[in-house]
């Protein structure tokens, strides 16, 4: 499956949606804040990146 990039600043979201993702059989890369999200889009390569509003 896909190699996701989760961007969630509120803790229990994230863990809420990685789990759902990683059950789906996707494996989960997450970040709390935009200036991570960024380091890990371009170390990870992930597929498609999932931001909050």
């Amino acid at each position: 499956m896909a190699k996701i990039l989760l961007v969630e600043d509120d803790e229990m979201s994230l863990d809420m949606l990685s789990r759902r993702l990683q059950l789906k059989g996707h494996e989960v890369v997450v970040a709390v804040d935009g200036k991570k999200a960024v380091e890990i889009a371009r170390s990870e390569s992930p597929e498609p990146i999932q931001k909050s509003p």
